[in-house]
């Protein structure tokens, strides 16, 4: 049974290194689309923050690098419990969207003109920053989802979603809200953009998100 539990475990912390990777390393759209946008003064403020954060990017890797080998120590050593590898799983399953979630984090209101690619940006950016569940509107999204344009909406997973938009995400409030409002951060680069649009992002002590609605393959 401990074999079991170490297995399981390892099994979890590869797929979330995987999972993050995948997300870590998409291009962002809006980052190109806002360059030409930007001021020197900014464009170095842009660039200071970006350093900084994939330096923790690698750091966060290099981190998950470390748990999966102590997984893999575990099952090689025979330690660990069956509650620790389903304690995990269940961490697994909130990250894939497979389960509801509920907890702090911060909410992202968008009111005006926005697309899609913009939205899987935000999306993407508030998982870089730690966000463990992500909504859009009274809709789950996972690792998976996708985000196409439809007649006045965004399609998210083939379902079309109106504006205003409401981006919630379940994560450590003050980090991911600072991770989103900093100079030369994703907000900053949306209002450069949609000069007309209103984005307000705002703190929530707590906050219940949906299981994904269907499973996509």
């Amino acid at each position: 049974m401990r074999t079991n539990a170490g297995g399981i475990a390892a099994a979890v912390i590869a797929v979330f290194l995987g999972l993050l990777a995948a997300t870590q390393f998409r291009s962002q759209d809006v980052y190109s689309r806002s360059l030409q946008l930007e001021t020197p003064s900014s464009l170095t403020t842009l660039v200071a923050n970006l350093s900084e954060r994939n330096n923790a990017l690698r750091e966060e890797i290099f981190d998950l690098r470390l748990r999966v080998e102590s997984a893999q120590d575990a099952v090689a050593s025979g330690k660990g419990t069956l509650s620790e590898g389903e304690r995990q799983l269940a961490q697994l399953k909130v990250f894939t969207a497979q389960s509801a979630a509920s907890g702090p984090g911060i909410s992202v209101k968008i009111e005006g003109a926005f697309d899609e690619r913009a939205l899987s940006d935000l999306v993407n950016e508030l998982r870089n920053a730690g966000a463990e569940a992500i909504s859009v509107n009274e809709m789950r999204v996972g690792p998976r989802s996708y985000f196409t344009p439809a007649p006045s909406a965004i399609a998210v997973d083939g379902r079309s979603l109106r504006g205003p938009w409401m981006v919630r995400a379940i994560g450590a409030p003050e980090v991911i809200y600072v991770a989103m409002t900093r100079t030369g951060g994703i907000i900053g680069q949306f209002e450069l953009i949609y000069a007309r649009t209103r984005f307000s992002v705002s703190r929530e002590s707590a906050l219940d998100l949906p299981a994904l609605a269907t499973t996509l393959r």
